[in-house]
């Protein structure tokens, strides 16, 4: 399986099959096990082994096994900036081994560090990057969205109030990419340069089997899909432009891909565009696969603003589920859904038929796929901060959460201190069964590391035992 991630930019919640928690101070974290606090791994770390590259673009160094990208904290006195560096896990025949890894920060990946202002805050650690092998080598590469400094003819140029948003590849290899090697700038089209985009996400949007970008323009007046192979030189090798489906709507909350194959058989991924939101669920337009290419007109698709791409049928083609995620703006008068909407999602099936469902009156959340038993047909996992449930249709097929450490830095954590994020759901060890990939952050400890998670749990499917476990606050040092 592939990653089962439907948006880059939420913040995400956990869960599937209750499970023991642990109330010892920190026991280390064990392969196999019932779940457990985890402990540190130690600072040192082994170096990746020397792939030859595959299909699979969070394949980082290419040897055939998954490997795990995330941010680990830098611990920083209270008072001081919070920063992250990022950091792969590689992969293993047993899955994501945290004592094989390798740490970026800005200069290592060979991003520009130009200052905001005059003197001011240097430039932020690097954040997610989108994974594609832009260049067809069998590595994937780090695609970085920047906001950099410009002065008022739109040049880059340290000081400089005004930013320009500009897109970054470091170039992946058998170990990563090369640390230290500059970043290439993604070249845009003339009419796009000074706007930019949002931030791209990957797929095969036309199935030929080469990973490509597709981004909304910042204004909202164009959805470009840029065609792979990419020289590198960061150029595409075509270049499609659309118009919005509704020119009404310039305004939009995300931009979301399905997962590519990783099979050797290449297929179509579909895209769905989100249309903006200030709270309350809103609706989209769905391009779905089709012999080619993705369609050349988009599918209205109703509100709804958790969305994941899946085979929730089996019958070996895409779904996209749509549906409530609990949230409500706020405004009088605005803090309902209409009954079409409120506690229910619907899938969008491969065969072009729509199937309603209600959600758990107590879960509402985060959307992902997962296929924990290995059967080819997904169920849908519905995520949120203390725990998440598996669903087949309406019916709860399964539940998942994990439990905080009782200490961490000699500090007591309470119980209910759940700050659980779903990270990813993908098959990491190779048994085609599904991974769920849990990351806790605490609020007692959010002066020293802030809210990026520091606690790791791979969970092996439905079950109490944890592919691994481990904890990242000591991965980094502050310099």
């Amino acid at each position: 399986m592939t990653p089962r991630t439907a948006s880059r930019a939420a913040v995400l919640c956990a869960a599937l099959a209750l499970v023991a928690g642990c109330d010892s101070a920190e026991p280390d974290g064990r392969r196999g096990s019932a779940s457990r606090a985890p402990d540190a791994v130690p600072t040192g770390s082994r170096p990746p082994a020397q792939g030859k590259g595959s299909d699979d673009p969070a394949d980082v160094n290419g040897d055939g096994h998954r490997d795990l990208v995330v941010q680990v904290p830098v611990g920083a006195p209270r008072g001081q900036p919070k920063e992250t560096r990022l950091t792969v896990v590689f992969g293993s025949p047993r899955g994501p081994d945290p004592a094989t890894r390798t740490l970026y920060d800005r200069r290592d990946l060979g991003l520009p560090t130009l200052r905001t202002r005059p003197g001011g805050t240097p430039a932020p650690p690097p954040g997610d990057p989108t994974l594609a092998d832009l260049d067809d080598d069998g590595f994937p590469d780090f695609v970085f969205r920047e906001a950099v400094p410009v002065d008022a003819a739109g040049t880059p140029r340290a000081g400089s109030l005004g930013t320009r948003p500009v897109e970054y590849v470091a170039w992946g290899g058998p170990g990563g990419p090369r640390r230290g090697a500059r970043a290439t700038e993604l070249p845009l089209p003339p009419r796009d340069r000074p706007d930019g985009y949002e931030a791209p996400v990957m797929g095969d949007f036309d199935g030929d089997g080469r990973h490509d970008l597709a981004a909304l323009r910042e204004d909202g007046t164009a959805l470009v899909i840029r065609y792979g192979p990419f020289t590198r030189a960061g150029v595409a090798a075509r270049t499609e432009r659309r118009p919005p489906a509704d020119p009404e709507a310039t305004w939009y909350s995300g931009l979301y891909a399905d997962e590519v194959s990783t099979s050797g058989r290449p297929r179509v991924t579909g895209l769905f565009v989100h249309h903006g939101t200030d709270g309350e669920q809103s609706d989209g337009v769905y391009y779905a696969p089709g012999k080619g290419g993705i369609a050349t007109t988009g599918r209205p698709v109703r509100a709804g603003n958790a969305i994941a791409f899946g085979d929730f049928d089996g019958d070996g083609r895409r779904d996209l589920a749509v549906g409530d995620d609990g949230s409500r703006n706020n405004e009088p008068g605005a803090t309902t859904e209409p009954p079409a909407v409120d506690g229910s999602y619907a899938v969008y099936a491969g065969d072009g038929s729509v199937r309603t469902h209600r959600l758990p009156a107590s879960h509402r959340g985060r959307f992902a796929a997962a296929d924990p038993d290995g059967d080819g047909r997904d169920g849908l996992l519905v995520a949120r901060s203390d725990a998440a449930v598996l669903l087949d249709g309406s019916r709860v097929t399964g539940r998942l959460s994990r439990r905080p450490p009782a200490r961490v830095d000699g500090r007591a954590i309470r119980g209910s201190d759940r700050l659980t994020r779903l990270h990813t759901v993908a098959d990491f060890d190779g048994d085609h069964r599904d991974e769920i990939v849990l990351g806790w952050s605490s609020s007692t400890l959010l002066h020293r590391y802030g809210d990026t998670p520091i606690h790791w749990w791979v969970a092996d499917g439905m079950s109490r035992e944890d592919d691994v476990a481990f904890a990242t606050r000591r991965f980094a040092r502050p310099e």
